[in-house]
C-alpha cells in the first residue's frame, strides 16, 4: 500500500496497543514500524530498474524480517524508555505485529510480496486492493490526525482508532465480495481457470482482468455494475522478440517479476517487456492502450523507477469524469 496508508494505520495500531504505557510516543513508534519495510526503496534507487523491481517487497517484506527487526526494535525501545511497566514481550509483540501487518496488507496488491524470503522467492498476492485506495485509507487518516492533534487524555482516542480500522476492514470485505462478483462474470466468458482479476486504480468496483491464451493474453475491465459481459482485447505474447536482447539477467528478472504474465512489443525504436499485472494506461477506455509498466530491453544500468513512467498519461478532468462513469457501469467509447 502507499505510505500514507501505512503511516495512518501505524498510528492507529500504536494508539490501541501501546498508548496506555507510552502516550503519544506510541504513535511515532507505530509509524516507524509500519513504514520500515519500505526502506528497500532506498537501495532500489541505485539499482538497475529490473533488479529494483525484484528487490522491492522482497526480504524487507518477509515474516523473517518482521520477527528479527521487531525484536531489535523492542530492545531499542526498551532501552530508550526504561519504564518498568513495559515488558520486553509487550514491545516485541507490538513491533512484530506492526511489521507483519505491513507485509500482509501489501499482499492485497498485485505487486507481489516475498513473505517467505529468504527461504522461498515466491511472491504472494491476493489482488484485493489497488496500491492506493482513498476509500480504504480516508478513515485511518482522519483518526490519525485526531490522535496527533487531540489531547492524550481524551477518552475517545482508542474508539477513534478502533472505528477507523473497523471501517477499513469492512471495506476490505466489500472488496472481497466484489472480487467474487467479477470472477463469476469472468468464469461465464473465459471458461478456464488461468486468469486473474485485480482492482483498477483507486477503487474496488471496477476490475482489471487478464486471462491466459495459448499464444498471448486477453485483457479487459469489468465493473460490478456492468450488465454486459466483459469485453476483451487480445495481446500476443511475442516471446521470440526476447531473443533480440543479449542481456540474459535482464530478461530473466523481468519474466520472473511478471510471474510469466507478460508480452513483448516492438515500437520500432525499442523492444518492451510489458508486465501485465499492472493495468493498462486508461485501458478501461480502450483495451489496446499500452501497459503501465513497459520495460525496454535496451535499458541501461541507471534505469530506475520505471513503473512510474506514463501511469498518469492522459488523465485530466474529462477522463476522470469518464472514469467515474465507467466505475458506475457505463460503457465508455474506445478511442
Amino acid at each position: 500500500m502507499d505510505s500514507i496508508t501505512h503511516i495512518a494505520l501505524g498510528a492507529c495500531v500504536g494508539e490501541i496497543l501501546l498508548s496506555k504505557k507510552l502516550g503519544k510516543k506510541a504513535l511515532l513508534w507505530g509509524i516507524i514500524a509500519q513504514n520500515l519495510p519500505d526502506i528497500d526503496t532506498v537501495p532500489g534507487l541505485f539499482m538497475r530498474g529490473d533488479r529494483a523491481l525484484l528487490f522491492h517487497r522482497g526480504i524487507t517484506h518477509s515474516l523473517f524480517f518482521a520477527l528479527v527487526i521487531g525484536l531489535l526494535l523492542a530492545w531499542l525501545a526498551k532501552n530508550i524508555h526504561r519504564k518498568p511497566n513495559i515488558s520486553f514481550a509487550t514491545l516485541a509483540f507490538f513491533f512484530c505485529f506492526q511489521l507483519g501487518l505491513h507485509d500482509l496488507l501489501d499482499t492485497c496488491n498485485s505487486y507481489g510480496t516475498g513473505l517467505l524470503e529468504p527461504f522461498s522467492h515466491h511472491r504472494f498476492s491476493i489482488n484485493l486492493l489497488y496500491v492506493a485506495d482513498p476509500l480504504f485509507t480516508i478513515g485511518l487518516v482522519i483518526a490519525a490526525l485526531l490522535l496527533v492533534f487531540k489531547s492524550s487524555n481524551n477518552k475517545y482516542r482508542v474508539r477513534w482508532a478502533s472505528t477507523a480500522i473497523a471501517v477499513s476492514v469492512a471495506y476490505l470485505c466489500f472488496s472481497a465480495i466484489n472480487k467474487i462478483v467479477i470472477d463469476s462474470k469472468v468464469d461465464a466468458t473465459i471458461k478456464q481457470q488461468n486468469y486473474f482479476t485485480t482492482p483498477a486504480p483507486f477503487n474496488n468496483m471496477l476490475w482489471y482482468v487478464v486471462a491466459n491464451a495459448d499464444n498471448g493474453y486477453y485483457t479487459g475491465y469489468s465493473s460490478i455494475w456492468d450488465r454486459s459481459a466483459v469485453a476483451y482485447g487480445f495481446h500476443p505474447k511475442n516471446d521470440s522478440l526476447l531473443n533480440k536482447s543479449g542481456n540474459v539477467s535482464l530478461k530473466n528478472n523481468l519474466t520472473t517479476f511478471a510471474d510469466h504474465y507478460y508480452t513483448v512489443t516492438d515500437s520500432g525504436k525499442a523492444i518492451y517487456v510489458n508486465i501485465l499485472r499492472f493495468e493498462q494506461v486508461q485501458g478501461w477506455q480502450n483495451n489496446k492502450e499500452p501497459f503501465a509498466l513497459r520495460y525496454p530491453l535496451s535499458a541501461m544500468d541507471n534505469e530506475n523507477m520505471i513503473i512510474q513512467k506514463g501511469r498518469l498519461t492522459g488523465w485530466n478532468k474529462k477522463s476522470f469524469k469518464l472514469y467515474l462513469e465507467r466505475i458506475a457501469g457505463r460503457q465508455t467509447q474506445t478511442k
